[in-house]
């Protein structure tokens, strides 16, 4: 159950930034930070599952391709995130935290307090929690369909 729980944790975890990303408005700078909330969910995201196309990034925040490609641009300039080439298709580009990404990712604070979202889906059933991971999914879905 244990291993259970860690991965439903790490899908919610990765499911909530897209919908809050998805439905927030703001584009304004984290306090204390020179980046937005959406710079910080791709940095955080980078470091959760490692290097991933613009593709994947677009897909896995629920953002369009252009918007996640713009937000990649200006986190490439600050110095937090390099483009690399797949080795095996020159056509395929990865996206990837430099050092400096990575400490950004550290210092800035978590979207989500892991422990406490641990806990809190420990106390739902099996079925609810596979519910609760279907439906936050389906208003990622909902949400992008909102921006075609």
């Amino acid at each position: 159950m244990t291993n259970d729980l860690d991965e439903l944790t790490a899908d919610v975890g990765r499911l909530y930034p897209a919908i809050y990303l998805r439905f927030h408005v703001s584009k304004q700078r984290l306090a204390g930070t020179d980046i937005t909330s959406r710079m910080l969910w791709v940095l955080q995201h980078l470091a959760s599952v490692g290097p991933s196309t613009p593709g994947e990034l677009a897909q896995a925040s629920g953002v369009k391709k252009s918007t996640t490609t713009e937000l990649v641009d200006r986190l490439e300039t600050k110095g937090y995130v390099g483009r690399m080439r797949d080795e095996r298709d020159a056509r395929r580009v990865f996206v990837g935290l430099t050092p400096a990404g990575e400490r950004r990712a550290r210092r800035t604070p978590s979207v989500l307090e892991d422990d406490a979202l641990r806990d809190a889906l420990a106390r739902l059933t099996a079925d609810e929690r596979a519910a609760l991971v279907r439906g936050l999914r389906a208003l990622v879905r909902a949400g992008e369909e909102l921006s075609e």
